[in-house]
């Protein structure tokens, strides 16, 4: 008895996996975390984005930047793409505050003048927990997603209202599953 322990205190040391944990983190989900992280992380970005996105060149000028704010209710953030329809950045109120009164500067400024080029992007094949993760980690509410990280075409945004509608929705989903499953498997004893 004593082997056994000594061999499984060693074991669990070296390796954190036991033979029924494995597979779980060959596929990226560490279930150490808990339930939650382990949920967030079997969902993907795409499953949970806003399509619906508006974005604006860069060489628009600011006028037109502030006519998308007024226009646009639920957006705090633009991703911002040049002629080619590549994102190369995004903008925000706070990119626009230092210009907002001054009606020459509003004229003269183009958007991709102001805003902010080195921005973290997420593609739909990211998962939502590592998403929660940059959002904490920026304090900030909206990411873009994009196509691919070296080809940045705007799919959507995804906003921190997105992936607890996301966690919430597969929670629910998991909880009917296990019912049904209990159900079926009560039916089928009997």
């Amino acid at each position: 008895m004593l082997t056994a322990v000594l061999g499984s205190m060693t074991s669990s040391w070296l390796y954190k996996d036991s033979i029924d944990t494995v597979d779980f983190t060959r596929e990226g989900i560490d279930i150490h975390e808990g339930r939650e992280a382990v949920i967030l992380q079997s969902i993907r970005v795409g499953k949970a984005i806003t399509e619906e996105v508006d974005f604006i060149s860069e060489n628009a000028n600011v006028n037109h930047l502030l006519e998308l704010f007024r226009d646009t209710r639920n957006s705090f953030y633009f991703p911002v793409v040049n002629h080619k329809g590549l994102m190369v950045g995004v903008v925000s109120m706070q990119d626009v505050k230092t210009i907002l009164h001054s009606e020459e500067d509003r004229v003269c400024h183009l958007v991709g003048d102001i805003c902010t080029r080195d921005v973290i992007m997420l593609t739909p094949d990211t998962n939502l927990h590592e998403a929660l993760r940059l959002f904490d980690i920026k304090g900030i509410d909206e990411i873009p997603v994009v196509e691919s990280l070296d080809k940045p075409w705007v799919l959507g945004m995804l906003k921190r209202q997105d992936v607890i509608a996301a966690y919430n929705h597969e929670m629910l989903r998991r909880g009917i599953d296990e019912r049904a499953e209990s159900i079926r498997l009560v039916c089928s004893l009997k």
